[in-house]
């Protein structure tokens, strides 16, 4: 029985033996295998916000090997350190993440995705950069120049922003981010203008007037009211009519009256430019836009005083009686427009939803 026994432990040590000679063997062949595997091709895929890139394949390439004339193809994959690849690409300022990898094709697939810009910056010295969704400043790229909502004076030249600038800069990109997507307003608004009290004003290509757009607080609605401005007033009255226009109070839209000779002088000029811009964005983008705006401000009607510098537009979320007083002087009547004196800056009572 004690013979039995001892066979039996010799039987399984000579399997597990012979199983940790056999995984060992398979394990060195792996390695040599690998070890005389060389890299059979190269795939580069660059993703990132634009059509357009910031970078191309050359430039990754050139990176990768240390802008040296050296080809990966026939490398032995021994030699990639890819963990170390991936850092020097993401030292890249264009560069938000990059991924090394090889397939059973033995080809090295190099995934690369590009920063996302969303505005393009002037400082008050007159320097130019982008700055990314997440709040960082890029370079200038001479590939080509992104289509994005220009601001201009903004104060600080540092590479990253604290405080009263970091706020600012947030600012910048939620108005940036919804002028962008909203094709009517990429296309007239011009440029941004940073006041030194960190508001802001907007020069757009059609009206020679001034938008006064206050904060980077309730944009929305401040381009909703100015939409409503747009299609009721300045598309009757004409796109040069006014010098500026104010929106960023609640409720209410002020604008001030240009001098007749210098409406006049403009007008073949304007008229030449509206056209243009609204045949690139369609009609319907401005008809769809001005529905939403009635939609959130309730019931609406411009009222034009009959005063020669100062037009203000007031609103009212009555459905039934949007516009209580007086008509012709008859007392007491509903839904009509008094004859009162005109004021320099009539108040606008406050707005649901404005």
């Amino acid at each position: 029985m004690p013979s039995k026994i001892r066979i039996w432990k010799w039987l399984a040590l000579s399997f597990w033996i012979i199983l940790g000679v056999g995984g060992l063997t398979l394990l060195v062949a792996a390695i040599q295998s690998k070890n005389i595997r060389t890299c059979k091709n190269v795939l580069v895929e660059i993703k990132g916000g634009q059509k357009k890139f910031f970078i191309d394949e050359k430039e990754v390439m050139n990176l990768l090997a240390a802008n040296q004339p050296v080809t990966f193809k026939g490398k032995p994959l021994r030699e990639f350190d890819l963990k170390k690849l991936e850092g020097i690409l993401e030292t890249n300022a264009w560069i938000e993440n990059a991924e090394l990898y090889f397939d059973n094709q033995q080809a090295l697939h190099i995934k690369v995705q590009e920063k996302i810009p969303v505005a393009r910056i002037f400082t008050l010295n007159g320097n130019s950069f982008y700055v990314s969704n997440k709040q960082e400043k890029l370079p200038l790229s001479n590939k080509f120049s992104a289509r994005l909502p220009v601001f201009t004076n903004f104060p600080s030249e540092k590479n990253k922003w604290r405080g009263k600038d970091s706020i600012l800069m947030e600012q910048v990109k939620a108005i940036s981010a919804y002028i962008q997507q909203e094709p009517f307003w990429m296309a007239q608004i011009e440029q941004v203008d940073i006041l030194p009290d960190k508001t802001f004003v907007m020069i757009p290509k059609v009206g020679n007037h001034e938008i006064h757009f206050g904060d980077g607080e309730n944009i929305a609605a401040k381009f909703n009211r100015l939409m409503v401005f747009y299609k009721e007033v300045l598309s009757k009255t004409g796109w040069n009519t006014y010098t500026s226009v104010n929106i960023q109070y609640k409720g209410q839209v002020v604008a001030v009256r240009r001098d007749a000779k210098t409406i006049k002088a403009d007008t073949a000029r304007t008229h030449t430019w509206v056209k243009k811009i609204f045949n690139n964005t369609q009609q319907e983008v401005l008809d769809d836009t001005l529905n939403r705006a009635r939609q959130n401000s309730g019931a609406f009607k411009p009222l034009i005083e009959n005063n020669p510098d100062t037009h203000s537009m007031k609103m009212s979320a009555s459905k039934t009686n949007p516009f209580p007083g007086k008509l012709n002087n008859e007392p007491g009547t509903k839904g009509s427009v008094s004859a009162e004196k005109p004021k320099p800056k009539a108040l606008m009572p406050e707005v649901k939803n404005w």
